[in-house]
């Protein structure tokens, strides 16, 4: 139970930071980038046996291609979701990225065999409904809002369900007795040169300049993430209610703790339909954690 409360706090922290980037004019992008880097070295500081990170082992592991193609993954849907926070705010963010739930959860029964039960087919559905209401903005037809920024919560929604379903397939496929730290380290090193490629690339084709703030802050946003990636795996290792279980908990955890401190550090102001959003979300979650216990 602490590895899925740590990971509620970190995955918390990373949204808000988004919103603190932009009041601090930090560049999110390079940020993003600086941040996979400095979750690198995490995984590589804190891998148990360093030994294991040789190329000799790690180019032996079953797991390298899924660890290598969620890294390139991760990098794009975090960098979605940091605009998405800027645009549409915390809540907006925190609530698709974290519904992305639906999608290991339907794995979860239709696939590794985890309990059916219509609970759960209910808060899939409130999960979309949760995803658009809480989207929606009192000042998107004052300000004309282009319609991309509409599309921003699905596809935070759609990548993030994508990501955590392949974390889930990782999990049951290779990492239930050993090598979550190795799984960590590559991907976050797959994320890291995936960024920094496309990072050279708008220096050589819009010169962009490196900026101090986001190389300080991206170190901190990498000690987040990696620690709130590590503890969600040895949660779903430790824990034996089931990844249908799991995803739900850690992702209300996370869209309470983020839409109740962007009220309160960023005075976030949320309409009467967007809290119906999150009244969804919540009765979502639940609702499925309640048809798997």
């Amino acid at each position: 139970m602490l590895y899925l409360l740590l990971s509620v706090v970190c995955a918390s922290c990373l949204v808000l930071m988004f919103k603190f980037f932009e009041r601090r004019g930090v560049p999110i992008f390079q940020a993003i980038v600086f941040n996979y880097w400095s979750a690198s070295l995490c995984a590589l500081l804190f891998l148990p046996v360093k030994q294991n990170a040789l190329p000799a082992n790690i180019t032996q592991q079953p797991w390298l291609w899924l660890a290598l193609l969620l890294g390139s993954m991760f990098i794009v849907v975090f960098n979605l979701t940091s605009i998405t926070t800027v645009k549409l705010g915390v809540s907006t963010a925190s609530v698709a990225s974290k519904l992305g739930l639906v999608f290991p959860v339907m794995l979860a029964f239709a696939v590794y065999g985890e309990t059916f039960s219509m609970l759960k087919v209910i808060g899939i559905l409130f999960a979309f409904a949760a995803v658009v209401l809480s989207s929606l903005k009192p000042n998107m037809k004052e300000h004309s809002v282009p319609a991309t920024e509409f599309l921003l919560p699905v596809l935070v929604f759609a990548g993030s369900g994508a990501c955590d379903s392949l974390t889930q397939f990782a999990n049951k496929k290779y990492l239930i007795n050993n090598g979550i730290e190795e799984f960590t380290l590559m991907l976050f090193i797959a994320a890291a040169c995936t960024g920094t490629l496309a990072f050279i690339y708008m220096v050589v084709k819009h010169k962009h300049r490196t900026n101090r703030q986001s190389l300080y802050w991206g170190i901190v946003l990498g000690v987040l993430n990696y620690f709130s990636f590590l503890f969600l795996l040895k949660a779903l290792a430790v824990l034996s209610w089931g990844s249908s279980v799991v995803f739900p908990l850690n992702n209300l955890g996370m869209v309470a703790v983020a839409t109740i401190a962007g009220i309160v550090l960023f005075k976030e102001k949320i309409s009467a339909t967007n809290f119906a959003g999150l009244l969804l979300a919540a009765a979502s979650i639940i609702t499925i954690v309640l048809s798997g216990t």
